[in-house]
């Protein structure tokens, strides 16, 4: 019987030893993605380190500037790691360890972070028992439990598509009666929107084939541009997507367009449709 007892404690330990070395191990690889995402390194570019490191049941995050240092930690207890107790200040640390977390589990440098950063409200919908996440992002607190043993499934991004507060940029164009453009890249759509005054243009990408979320895209940026009347006008003559180049009235379009150093814009990846309006026969 006692024998019996010695080989339990035994198996014990050396259950807790492995499961702790596991741990050790999973931090240490959590750590090595986030020192090596690109936006780490974009960030030190412009004086903003960020570093991780990993010890046992934690994990930290270094940040320096020229005005001064910081660090937040984040403790793993099983598989959980967690910080409850974060502030707006800490978010971008805060998706870098999920990002980091995710790519252990398969995922791109940036893929999941993306993703939540673009779906954050859906997000908040999950749980830590189903889909491995909890977090708490508004103005006053950010809180994060992650559980590093599942993979965190991603929010379609097909679904998502710019919405007319989006182009806030061009509205203050607008508003001020100056020439200029807004360009970026969110969720999958890549969008680049120009004033002219005897023409302006809409160019919207997206990864891998054009959906219906980039053509509610381009209706958001003519609400913006013109109005509602004219973007419903444009529906009425372009209910749908066309092959090659058309045009129709003010409007053409132009399906498969070839961005100049497509590779070194937002628009890498992405197929690309351009909406030109001449201006004039609008009015």
């Amino acid at each position: 019987m006692r024998k019996r007892i010695l080989s339990i404690i035994l198996l014990l330990v050396l259950v807790v030893s492995v499961t702790a070395c596991g741990s050790k191990k999973d931090l240490a690889e959590i750590a090595k993605k986030f020192n090596d995402s690109e936006t780490v390194k974009t960030y030190k570019d412009y004086g903003y380190e960020l570093n991780a490191s990993a010890t046992k049941d934690t994990l930290t995050i270094s940040s320096k500037t020229e005005e001064k240092k910081s660090k937040v930690e984040f403790k793993l207890e099983g598989n959980i790691l967690s910080n409850e107790n974060l502030s707006v200040n800490d978010l971008m640390a805060t998706l870098l360890v999920i990002d980091s977390v995710g790519q252990t589990h398969g995922y791109k440098d940036g893929e999941l972070s993306k993703n939540i950063n673009t779906f954050s409200d859906d997000v908040k919908k999950y749980t830590l028992d189903k889909e491995g996440i909890e977090l708490v992002l508004n103005d006053e607190k950010v809180s994060l439990k992650i559980d590093i043993s599942k993979k965190i499934p991603l929010i379609n991004m097909d679904k998502f598509y710019m919405t007319a507060d989006d182009f806030d940029m061009v509205s203050q164009i607008i508003a001020d009666h100056e020439n200029g453009n807004q360009n970026g890249k969110t969720g999958n759509i890549a969008y680049d929107i120009f004033i002219g005054d005897k023409e302006s243009t809409i160019q919207i990408g997206q990864d891998k084939k054009l959906s219906d979320s980039a053509y509610k895209s381009i209706i958001s940026a003519l609400e913006v541009m013109y109005g509602k009347d004219v973007a419903k006008h444009f529906q009425e003559i372009y209910p749908k997507f066309v092959d090659g180049k058309t045009t129709v009235e003010a409007f053409t379009i132009e399906t498969n367009y070839k961005v100049e150093d497509q590779d070194e814009s937002v628009f890498k990846d992405t197929k690309v449709v351009l909406i030109t309006i001449n201006n004039k026969k609008l009015k």
